[in-house]
C-alpha cells in the first residue's frame, strides 16, 4: 500500500489492519480499490524483470538422478510461464562428452510449456543443462543416472477406476496402477490430454510403490474424452492411450429420498419396506443403497429404475432392532442419508385404516381417512410428520370408528402415523403425497343425499344417492363401496351432465358396508357414509353368550352375557330375569357395535336364576335363560347383624337371648361369633344356619354388665363388629335361700350339690361359677327339681381350694360367694377328725362361667344322680365352627356344654340324665372331627354296684394318659376286679385304689385307633364294658429334628384365621432379635421355624398387625444338646469314596445327634454337579450329587457353618463327559499405555436402561481432590466418562446412577506406570452375570485395565452352547455379549492368566423366552420406602401355575438369608424378611427351583449413606505377613457415611477375623496359620468394593500341611457415621447428631381416639441419631393420665394414651426440644 501511494499516487483510504479484518467497511474498501484503474506509473518505479531465468521450473523422469536406462526415452517438461521472455536452450552430455540430442516440443498452453526428451545411448552418468534467456534454471545442470538396458514395455499392464471408460468424475481424485513385473528397467511416465489435446490441464502424480507396482492418481479439470498415455522406458506399452470419458461433477445432496422404508419408526419384521430416491439435477452418478441390521448383517435391497432420476428400493428386516440405510450417489451419501430406522416385531392388528388421505391430497384442502377399531383395545393416537404442522381432527362414530381429517398447508410428502397404545400399528406410517393447492376446484362444497348413504338399508334391494358437484369446480368424481370383509361391492356412477351423479347400488351381505366418495383425490363432505345393510326380522336369528354361559355364577358377583342381533334384522330386545325367589333382577343393557348388547347383572340369592329374551316382541330361541347362582366370595361389608342380642338398649341376664347375621348378600364365607363376658371370658354361641344365608345366633348373658360380641364374615369383621350389649338384672336375687347346709370340706372325686329355692325370687335363672387353682377345668351342673328347688353340683376332681360364685338373674345371691375345700379321702378324715369347721364366706379371685338351668326345667330322672361326663377334643382354630351334639339311648338330642381352651381344643361338659350308651358328634365347620361319633355309657349312681366313669372309657390322645374310675363302694368282696385294654398298641394298666370304695385307673396307648377297655366284677361284665374308646393322633406336635434347612419347627398353641397379616421374630437369651417363619398346621395350629444357636429361654412373638396375638410371647428352652455342633455329623456312603460322571452319586448325613444347625453342601471340580437332599428319616438325609465331567472333585460338608469331621472330602470321578455344552474363548489383554498428567483419561462403560441425564462421576485423586467428571453418550447404551488427571498414582472413578454406584464402581485408574497387577484387580459387572433369556444377547462387561498385561479367558457352561461375542474397547475394558439357545443354569467362568477373577465362576439362570414362561403377578412391592429392621413384604399372584415357591434375599454387604414364604391362600403367597442393612437388597424368587420372571427383584431400605469411594484402607496386613503372627490393617470410614462395612478374607487357612471400632473407624486383625497368598476383599455399602479391593496380602513363613482350597472368614459390620471432627464421644455428642425431622411416625392415634380407650401409634427414630423421646397429651380441661412410651427395638417405639374427656385434644411428641414433623397433633376425642 506504501507503493501504491509512492509510485501510482494513490492514498491509503483504509488501514491495512482494516482490510484483515472480517467485519472491514464493505463501502470503504470499494472506494479505496477504484482509484486503481486510472492510476498512472511514475518514472523510475521498480518494475520486476521482463526476463526472469530463475522463474523457469523442470521436472520429469528424464531428469532424475535413477530410474533412467539405455535405449528407453527420458522425458522431462519445462515450464516458462513466469519467466517472461526468452530462448530456451537444452544440452545433454554423455557420459563420454558427447552431446546427444534432445528434442523440444512446445505445447502452446497456457503455462508455455516444453515437452522434452532425449534417448539414452549408453549407460553412465549424464548432465543435462537447461538455460533460459542464456541462463541456466534452477538445479541446472541435472545429473542423471543411466544404467541397464530399457526394459521391455509390451510386458507392462494397467488397470483401475482411472482407466475405465465411465465412472471417473469432474474434480474428483481417481487412480490406476501400473505393473511392471518382469518388464525389465525403465520408468513409468503418464500424459494425460484433454479433449482439447492439451496436456498441461490434467497433470498426473506417479509414485513408486515397490519394484513391480507404480500408483497413479489424477482429477480431470473438465469434462469429455480424455486420453491417458502411458509410457515404459520411453515407450507406451499395451493397449495404450487410454480412452476415458469424464462425466460432470455429481451433487449428491441434491438427492432425496422419501417413502416409509426410511421412516424411524413403524416398519415392523417380515415387511416389505420400500422407499424412492429421486437424483433428478444430481447429476450422473452411480446409485448405491446398504441396508445394516442388527450385528452388522447386511440386509438384500432390491433396486428398480423407474425412469432416468427415479429408482424404487425395497428391503424385508428379519429381525428387530435398529437398522441403518446408507444411500449414496456418486460416492457420496444423499440428503439426510445414512437413515436410522428401528424395525419393531411383527404384532398382527385388527385396525383398519383407509382413505384417500392415506395416499394423496392437495395444499390446504383436508385429507381425510377412517380408522376402524374392529373390536382391538388400545389407546389411538395419530401423528403426522411433513413440511408443514397439519392439524388434527378425530371425530369419534361411537361405533368403534374415528373419522380422522387433517390440513396440509404445504405440499410434499407426509407421514401419516397411526398408534396404538404409542406404538404404529401395522402398516403405519403410510406416505400421502400433497400436491400443490388447486383452484380449479373445492370438494368442501360437494353435497350428497339419498336412501344409499343413510343409516339402515335391505339386503339384496336397490338403493341409489346423488352426488352434486355444481358448485364445485371441475375434477374428477370417484365413489367406492366396500363390505365389512373389505370386499368391493358393485356401484354405477351415472353423469347427469348438470353437475349431478347418481350412484346405484345392490347390497348383497347383511354386514355394515362403508361407502367412500372422493372429488381430485379429496373426501367429500359427511364421507365416509356408514351403512348398515339389515335382513327382515327374524328373531330364530339372535345369539346369547359370554361369561354368564361360561364359568359359574357366583352371587353378588357382576357377571353379564352379550346378545347378537346383527343376523336378526332390526327390531328390539326385552330382558326379564327374575331370581330363586320369583324377585326381579335389576339389569344394565349396554349397547355394542353391529346390533348387539351386552346385558349385566349381579345375582344376590343362591339358586336358579331365569332370564327371558325377547326380540321384536318374540322370545328368541333357547329362552328363557337357565343360570345356577353359587355361593359368591365372602364380602364382610354386606353383612347385617340385627336382633335383641344386640340391641344396644341392652338383654337381662341369665336369660337367652338371639340375633340373626344376614349374609345373604355377602357370598360364602365363614362366620365366627365370639361373646365376651364383661370380664373378658368368652362364651360359646349356639349357631343356627338357615337355607337363605341368614344366621341364628342365641347366648345367655350370665351376669349383668357389658358384653362384647366381635363378628367376624370370612375372616373381617362385618358393619358395626364388634357390638356393645349391656345386660341388666332381673328378678330379686335377695329372695334366693339355701334350701340345705354347704359343707366347708368335700371329698375328690365326689358331687357336692347345693340345693337352692329361688321360688319366690321372679323371672331369672339361676347361674354358679366355680374355680380354682388346683383345676382349671371344673364344670357345673344346674338341675330344676321340679319342686322350685334347683340343685347345684359339680365334682371337684383334684384337692384344693375351690370358689363358687352363685346368682341369680345376674345378681349374686345372699351367701352366694363361697370357699370349698377338697381333700382326698384319708385327708378329708383326718380334716374332721381335727374338727374342721364350719365353711367360711370369702371373695373369689377369679370366677368362670360354667353352666345356669332355668326355673321349671325338668331335670334329672329317676335313678339319678349320674356321673358327669367330660371330653377334651382337639379341634380347629375357629371356636365357633365347633358344634356338639348328644344322643341319648332314648333318641334325645341334647347340647352339650363347649369351652374354647384357647389352645386349639376344646372342654365338652354333659351331665347326664339317661343310663345307657350315648354318642357324642363333634364337628367343625360342618364336617366331623376324627374319631366322631364318641361312645360312652351312662350309669345310675347305685349303692352296691359297680359303676365306671371318666373320659379314659371313651376317648383320649394318643401318647397321653387315660384316666377314668371305678366304683366298687358296698359291692362287696366277690370275685375281684379285672381289667383289660385291647386296640392298635400295648397300653399297660394303672391301677390306684383310693379308700374310699373307688379306684382311679389309667393307661397310656402309643398308636391312634379304637380300643376295647374290658372291666369285670366277680367275672362278670360290668354295665357298659366292653367301653369303646378312640384314641386320635396328638396334636400338639414337638420340636421336630434337623431338618435339611437346618431349622427346628415348634408347634405353638395358638389359633389364628389369617395368616397373611403375622409376622413373627425371636428373641435369643443374648437378647438378639431376628425373623422366624410361620407356617400352619394340619390342626390349624401355627409352627415356627428357627435354627437355635444358643442355650436358654428363647422368646417367640407372634405379631397381627404390630400387636402381640393372644398369649404372645411364647417361650421356647433350648438346651446344650440342641446346638449345632458339626463333629457330631457323620457322613459316609459311596458318593464319598468315587464318582461316575452323569450319573447320580449319593452319600448320607446323620444329624440325629447334632443337635439344630444350617446343612450347606458344595461340590467344586471341573463340572457343575447339581445337588438334591432328601430327609429319609429323623435326622438322616441322603445327598445326591451329579457331575457333567470326569475329574477331583471336592465334596464340602458343613454343619452350622463348620466343617463336619472329614470334609472338604476328595472325591475321583471316572466315566465319560456329559452333553453338558460349553464354549470358550481366550484373548490376549496388551498392558494399556502409560497414562501422564495433563492427558485425557476415558473409561467407556455400557449401562443399558438410563438416561445420561441421571448419571454422574467424580474422580478422587490420591491426594484425596475431588473433581467432576465429564459424562457423554455414546449411543447403545454406551458412556463415556473423562477426566484430564493433575497427579500421578491411583485416582478413584466414582460412577452413580439416581445418586446410586452402579455394579463395579467405583473404578481404580492409575496414572503413570501400574505398579501391581494381577487377576484380583479384574471387575466383571452386568446385567448378563445375573440373568438372562433365551435367543436375547446378554451384556456384561470386563475392566482389566488395573491387571496389567494376560491372557483372558472366558468360558460358559450349561444345557446349550453359547455364542459368545467379545468387543475390545481399547481403553482396557471389554464388552461381552452371549446368546443362549436352551433355557436352564450356565456357569461363567472368567479367569484372567489361568486364575479366577473376584466372585467367578458366576451362576446366571437364562430364562425361557418372554411367550414360553407364565409370568407371575407381583403385588405390593415396594420398591422405595422400606424401613430398616421393619417387615417388607410383597405378595406373588401364582394363578394359572403350580409348584413350591422359596426366595432368599441378599443384602447389601453379599449377606444371604432365606426369606420367609407363606401361604395366603392356594393362589398367592406373601414373601417377607426384615432388613437389617440399609441400601439395596436384591430378593430371588423361585417356583420348582426355576427363577419366577423379574427376579431378582431390587428393594431399597432406607437410604443410601455410605459412599465406598470414600472408605480407605491401610496396613500391612494388606500386603504382607507371616505365619502365626497377627496381621492388622484399619479401615477408615470417616466422611463416608454409614452402611455395612463387609470384609472377607480368602486364602490357604481359615482366619479368624477380628474387628474393634477406633475414632477413623475400624481396625481388622488376623492370624495365618498357612503360608501362600491371601485376598482380603472390603465392601462397603453393599456389594461394592472400596479403591484398591480386593487386595492381595502375601503370607511367608512355615506353614499347616498345604490345602488344595481356600479357606474364606467374613465379618459384616454394621457402622455408623463418623466425621473427621469425631474423637471423643460424650453424650452431649451423641445428641448433637439428633435430627427430628427425620422422625416419622404413623398409627390411627394420631388422628382419632375414643374416651376411655386406649389409642396407640408408632414412632420410627432409627434415622434420626440418639436423643430422647418425648409424648405428652393435653385435653380440652386436663392433662391425660395414662401415656405409655414403650421402646420396641431398633429405635421403634409404640405409644399408647388413654383419653378421659371428649373434645379436642392436642398431642405433642418432641425428639428431644424440637417437634417431629407434623407435631403437635390435633385429636378428636369422641
Amino acid at each position: 500500500m506504501n507503493a501504491a501511494e509512492q509510485w501510482l499516487d494513490v492514498p491509503q483510504l483504509i488501514q491495512p489492519a482494516e482490510m484483515c479484518n472480517p467485519n472491514v467497511d464493505e463501502l470503504s474498501m470499494m472506494t479505496y480499490l477504484s482509484q486503481f484503474p486510472s492510476a498512472k506509473l511514475k518514472s523510475g518505479a521498480p518494475l520486476r524483470p521482463k526476463t526472469n531465468p530463475a522463474r523457469v521450473r523442470a521436472f520429469g523422469p528424464g531428469l532424475q538422478p535413477t530410474g533412467n536406462s539405455v535405449g528407453a526415452p527420458a522425458r522431462f517438461t519445462v515450464e516458462t510461464f513466469s519467466a517472461g521472455r526468452g530462448d530456451l536452450e537444452i544440452v545433454v552430455i554423455n557420459p563420454n562428452g558427447v552431446q546427444e540430442t534432445c528434442e523440444k516440443v512446445f505445447n502452446k498452453d497456457r503455462n508455455l510449456t516444453y515437452s522434452c526428451h532425449y534417448t539414452p545411448t549408453m549407460e553412465g552418468q549424464y548432465t543435462i543443462t537447461i538455460k533460459f534467456a542464456g541462463q541456466d534454471i534452477p538445479k541446472s545442470p541435472f545429473v542423471v543416472g543411466v544404467k541397464g538396458m530399457a526394459g521391455d514395455p509390451s510386458k507392462v499392464t494397467a488397470s483401475g477406476p482411472g482407466l475405465e471408460k465411465t465412472g471417473v468424475i469432474v474434480k474428483q481424485k481417481t487412480h490406476f496402477e501400473v505393473h511392471t513385473k518382469n518388464a525389465g528397467m525403465g520408468v513409468v511416465d503418464v500424459v494425460i490430454l484433454d479433449p482439447h489435446g492439451h496436456k498441461d490441464t490434467t497433470r498426473p502424480l506417479v509414485t513408486k510403490k515397490s519394484d513391480d507396482l507404480w500408483l497413479v492418481e489424477y482429477a480431470a479439470a473438465g469434462e469429455g474424452l480424455h486420453s491417458v498415455n502411458v509410457f515404459f522406458a520411453g515407450k507406451s506399452i499395451p493397449s495404450s492411450p487410454f480412452g476415458v470419458g469424464v462425466a460432470p461433477a455429481v451433487d449428491p445432496r441434491k438427492c432425496y429420498v422419501t417413502g416409509r422404508g426410511v421412516q424411524a419408526n413403524g416398519i415392523r419384521v417380515g415387511d416389505e419396506a420400500v422407499f424412492i430416491v429421486h437424483t433428478a439435477g444430481a447429476g450422473d452418478g452411480e446409485l448405491k443403497v446398504e441396508v445394516v441390521g442388527p450385528k452388522a448383517v447386511q440386509e438384500k435391497v432390491r433396486i428398480k429404475k423407474l425412469d432416468a432420476t427415479t429408482y424404487e428400493c425395497v428391503y424385508e428386516p428379519k429381525k428387530t432392532g435398529e437398522y441403518l440405510v446408507n444411500v449414496t450417489f456418486g460416492g457420496g451419501h444423499v440428503f439426510k442419508s445414512p437413515f436410522v430406522v428401528e424395525v419393531g416385531p411383527t404384532k398382527p392388528t385388527k385396525i383398519r385404516v383407509y382413505g384417500p388421505g392415506l395416499e394423496e391430497g392437495y395444499a390446504h384442502q383436508l385429507a381425510c381417512f377412517t380408522v376402524e377399531t374392529n373390536g382391538e383395545t388400545g389407546a389411538l393416537g395419530f401423528s403426522i410428520e411433513g413440511p408443514s404442522q397439519a392439524k388434527i381432527t378425530c371425530d369419534d362414530n361411537n361405533d368403534g370408528s374415528a373419522n380422522v381429517s387433517y390440513l396440509p398447508t404445504e405440499p410434499g410428502e407426509y407421514a401419516i402415523h397411526v398408534l396404538c397404545d404409542e406404538e404404529d400399528i401395522h402398516g403405519s406410517p403410510w406416505m400421502a403425497n400433497i400436491k400443490p393447492a388447486s383452484t380449479d376446484f373445492d370438494a368442501s362444497k360437494v353435497t350428497a343425499s339419498g336412501l344409499g348413504i343413510g343409516k339402515e338399508v335391505m339386503v339384496n334391494e336397490p338403493v341409489e344417492f346423488i352426488i352434486d358437484t355444481s358448485k364445485a369446480g371441475r375434477a374428477p368424481l370417484k365413489v367406492t363401496i366396500t363390505d365389512e370383509d373389505h370386499k368391493p361391492v358393485d356401484v354405477s356412477v351415472k353423469d347427469n351432465k348438470d353437475g349431478t351423479f347418481v350412484c346405484h347400488y345392490v347390497p348383497k351381505k347383511a354386514v355394515k358396508h362403508v361407502v367412500v366418495a372422493t372429488f381430485g383425490g379429496v373426501m367429500i363432505p359427511n364421507f365416509p357414509a356408514r351403512v348398515n345393510v339389515i335382513e327382515k326380522t327374524d328373531p330364530s336369528k339372535v345369539k346369547i353368550g359370554g361369561p354368564a354361559f361360561d364359568g359359574p355364577v357366583k352371587a353378588n358377583q357382576p357377571t353379564s352375557f352379550t346378545i347378537d342381533c346383527s343376523k336378526a334384522g332390526s327390531g328390539d330386545i326385552g330382558i326379564l330375569m327374575t331370581d330363586a325367589n320369583g324377585e326381579n333382577v335389576p339389569l344394565e343393557t349396554t349397547n355394542l357395535p353391529n346390533n348387539a348388547y351386552k346385558v349385566a347383572f349381579t345375582p344376590e340369592k343362591v339358586g336358579p336364576c331365569t332370564a327371558h329374551v325377547y326380540f321384536a316382541d318374540q322370545e328368541v330361541p333357547n329362552s328363557p335363560l337357565k343360570f345356577n347362582v353359587e355361593p359368591g366370595a365372602a364380602d364382610a361389608s354386606k353383612v347385617q347383624v340385627y336382633g335383641d342380642g344386640v340391641k344396644p338398649t341392652g338383654v337381662l341376664a341369665s336369660l337367652p337371648v338371639s340375633f340373626t347375621v344376614d349374609a345373604s348378600k355377602a357370598g360364602h364365607g365363614d362366620l365366627d361369633v365370639v361373646i365376651q363376658d364383661p370380664e373378658g371370658n368368652s362364651i360359646q354361641p349356639e349357631v343356627k344356619k338357615s337355607g337363605d344365608g341368614k344366621y341364628n345366633v342365641t347366648y345367655t348373658p350370665e351376669g349383668d354388665g357389658k358384653y362384647k360380641i366381635p363378628v367376624n364374615y370370612g375372616g373381617k369383621p362385618v358393619p358395626n363388629s364388634p357390638f356393645n350389649v349391656n345386660a341388666a338384672p332381673t328378678g330379686d336375687a335377695s329372695k334366693v335361700v339355701f334350701a340345705d347346709n354347704v359343707k366347708k370340706a368335700v371329698p375328690v372325686g365326689k358331687v357336692s350339690v347345693f340345693k337352692l329355692d329361688p321360688s319366690k325370687a321372679g323371672d331369672g335363672r339361676i347361674t354358679c361359677r366355680v374355680d380354682s387353682k388346683a383345676d382349671n377345668d371344673v364344670d357345673v351342673e344346674i338341675i330344676d327339681n321340679g319342686d322350685g328347688t334347683v340343685d347345684v353340683a359339680y365334682t371337684p376332681k383334684k384337692p384344693g381350694q375351690y370358689d363358687a360364685d352363685i346368682k341369680f338373674g345376674g345378681k349374686t345371691i345372699p351367701n352366694g360367694k363361697f370357699t370349698q375345700q377338697a381333700f382326698n379321702p384319708e385327708d378329708l378324715k383326718r380334716h374332721l377328725q381335727n374338727g374342721g369347721g364350719p365353711e367360711d364366706l370369702i371373695s373369689p379371685e377369679r370366677v368362670r362361667t360354667v353352666g345356669s338351668a332355668p326355673p321349671g326345667s325338668k331335670g334329672a330322672e329317676e335313678g339319678g344322680p349320674y356321673h358327669p361326663v367330660e371330653f377334651r377334643l382337639p379341634v380347629g382354630p375357629i371356636f365357633s365352627f365347633v358344634s356338639a351334639e348328644i344322643t341319648t339311648p332314648s333318641k334325645k338330642k341334647h347340647r352339650p356344654k363347649v369351652v374354647d381352651n384357647k389352645d386349639g381344643t376344646v372342654a365338652i361338659h354333659y351331665s347326664p340324665s339317661e343310663v345307657g350308651l350315648h354318642y357324642l358328634n363333634v364337628t367343625y365347620n360342618d364336617v366331623p372331627i376324627e374319631g366322631s361319633p364318641f361312645q360312652f355309657y351312662v350309669d345310675s349312681i347305685v349303692p352296691g354296684r359297680v359303676t365306671a366313669y371318666g373320659p379314659g372309657l371313651s376317648h383320649g390322645i394318643c401318647g397321653k394318659k387315660c384316666e377314668f374310675t371305678i366304683v366298687t363302694k358296698e359291692a362287696g368282696s366277690g370275685g375281684g376286679l379285672a381289667l383289660a385294654v385291647e386296640g392298635p398298641s400295648k397300653a399297660d394298666m394303672n391301677c390306684l385304689d383310693n379308700g374310699d370304695g373307688t379306684c382311679s385307673v389309667s393307661y397310656v396307648p402309643t398308636a391312634p385307633g379304637e380300643y376295647a377297655i374290658k372291666i369285670m366284677f366277680d367275672d362278670k361284665d360290668i354295665t357298659g364294658s366292653p367301653f369303646k374308646a378312640k384314641i386320635s393322633p396328638g396334636s400338639d406336635l414337638q420340636t421336630a429334628h434337623v431338618n435339611p434347612d437346618g431349622t427346628g419347627q415348634v408347634a405353638l398353641k395358638i389359633a389364628e384365621t389369617d395368616l397373611s397379616s403375622l409376622t413373627a421374630n425371636i428373641r435369643y437369651p443374648s437378647g438378639k432379635e431376628e425373623p422366624c417363619s410361620l407356617k400352619r398346621l394340619d390342626n390349624g395350629q401355627l409352627g415356627i421355624g428357627f435354627e437355635p444357636k444358643e442355650v436358654g429361654e428363647h422368646l417367640v412373638s407372634v405379631f397381627k398387625h404390630g400387636q402381640h396375638i393372644p398369649n404372645s410371647p411364647f417361650k421356647i428352652y433350648v438346651g446344650e444338646k440342641e446346638i449345632g455342633n458339626a463333629s457330631r455329623v457323620r457322613a459316609y456312603g459311596k458318593g464319598l469314596e468315587g464318582g461316575v460322571a452323569n450319573e447320580l452319586n449319593e452319600f448320607y448325613i446323620d444329624t440325629k445327634d447334632a443337635g439344630y444347625g444350617g446343612l450347606s453342601l458344595s461340590v467344586e471340580g471341573p463340572s457343575k454337579a447339581d445337588i438334591e437332599c432328601n430327609q429319609e428319616s429323623d435326622g438322616i438325609c441322603r445327598v445326591r450329587y451329579k457331575p457333567t465331567e470326569p475329574g477331583n472333585y471336592i465334596v464340602n460338608v458343613k454343619f452350622a457353618d463348620e466343617h463336619i469331621n472329614g470334609s472338604p472330602f476328595m472325591v475321583k470321578v471316572g466315566g465319560q463327559p456329559a452333553g453338558q455344552m460349553s464354549e470358550k474363548i481366550l484373548r490376549e489383554r496388551n498392558a494399556p499405555d502409560v497414562t501422564h498428567v495433563g492427558s485425557e483419561c476415558e473409561l467407556s462403560l455400557k449401562i443399558p436402561g438410563i438416561n445420561v441425564k441421571e448419571l454422574e462421576a467424580v474422580v478422587i485423586s490420591p491426594s484425596g481432590a475431588s473433581e467432576p467428571c465429564e459424562v457423554s453418550d455414546l449411543g447403545n447404551n454406551e458412556y463415556s466418562i473423562k477426566f484430564v488427571p493433575k497427579e500421578i498414582g491411583v485416582h478413584t472413578v466414582s460412577v452413580k446412577h439416581k445418586g446410586i454406584h452402579i455394579p463395579g464402581s467405583p473404578f481404580q485408574f492409575t496414572v503413570g506406570p501400574i505398579t501391581e497387577g494381577g487377576s484380583h484387580k479384574v471387575r466383571a459387572h452386568g446385567p448378563g452375570l445375573e440373568k438372562g433369556e433365551v435367543h436375547v444377547p446378554c451384556y456384561f462387561s470386563i475392566y482389566t485395565r488395573e491387571a496389567g498385561a494376560g491372557s483372558l479367558s472366558i468360558a460358559m457352561e450349561g444345557p446349550s452352547k453359547a455364542e459368545i461375542d467379545f468387543q475390545d474397547k481399547k481403553d482396557g475394558s471389554c464388552e461381552v455379549a452371549y446368546t443362549c439357545s436352551e433355557p436352564g443354569d450356565y456357569i461363567i467362568t472368567i479367569r484372567f492368566n489361568d486364575q479366577n477373577i473376584p466372585d467367578s465362576p458366576f451362576k446366571v439362570y437364562v430364562a425361557p423366552s418372554g411367550g414360553d414362561r407364565k409370568r407371575m403377578d407381583i403385588r405390593e412391592l415396594q420398591e422405595h420406602g422400606c424401613q430398616l429392621n421393619k417387615p417388607a413384604a410383597f405378595t406373588v399372584d401364582m394363578t394359572g401355575t403350580k409348584g413350591k415357591l422359596d426366595a432368599r434375599v441378599v443384602a447389601p454387604s453379599g449377606a444371604e438369608d432365606e426369606a420367609i414364604v407363606q401361604e395366603v391362600d392356594k393362589d398367592h403367597c406373601a414373601i417377607r424378611f426384615v432388613p437389617r442393612e440399609n441400601g439395596i437388597h436384591k430378593v430371588f424368587v423361585r417356583q420348582n427351583g426355576v427363577p419366577i420372571a423379574g427376579s431378582p427383584f431390587q428393594i431399597l431400605v432406607g437410604k443410601i449413606d455410605a459412599d465406598p469411594a470414600l472408605v480407605q484402607a491401610s496396613g500391612d496386613g494388606l500386603s504382607k505377613g507371616r505365619t502365626g503372627q497377627l496381621a492388622k490393617f484399619l479401615v477408615k470410614t470417616t466422611n463416608a457415611g454409614s452402611g455395612a462395612l463387609g470384609v472377607t478374607v480368602d486364602g490357604p487357612s481359615k482366619v479368624k477375623l477380628a474387628c474393634h471400632e477406633v475414632p477413623e473407624g475400624y481396625e481388622f486383625s488376623y492370624t495365618p496359620t498357612a503360608a501362600g497368598d491371601y485376598l482380603i476383599s472390603i465392601k462397603y455399602g453393599g456389594n461394592n468394593h472400596i479403591p484398591g479391593s480386593p487386595f492381595k496380602a502375601h503370607i511367608v513363613g512355615d506353614s499347616q500341611e498345604g490345602k488344595l482350597w481356600n479357606e474364606q472368614s467374613q465379618v459384616v459390620v454394621e457402622t455408623v457415621t463418623k466425621s473427621t471432627t469425631t474423637s471423643v464421644f460424650s453424650a452431649a455428642q451423641l445428641l448433637h447428631d439428633a435430627d427430628a425431622s427425620k422422625v416419622r411416625s404413623e398409627g390411627s392415634g394420631l388422628q382419632k381416639a375414643y374416651i376411655n380407650k386406649e389409642a396407640t401409634f408408632t414412632v420410627d427414630t432409627s434415622q434420626a441419631g440418639h436423643n430422647m423421646l418425648l409424648v405428652g397429651v393435653m385435653g380440652p380441661r386436663i392433662p391425660c393420665q395414662e401415656v405409655s412410651v414403650r421402646h420396641v427395638g431398633g429405635g421403634r417405639y409404640t405409644i399408647i394414651y388413654r383419653p378421659e374427656e371428649v373434645g379436642n385434644h392436642l398431642l405433642v411428641v418432641k425428639w428431644g426440644d424440637k417437634h417431629i414433623p407434623g407435631s403437635p397433633f390435633h385429636i378428636v376425642v369422641v
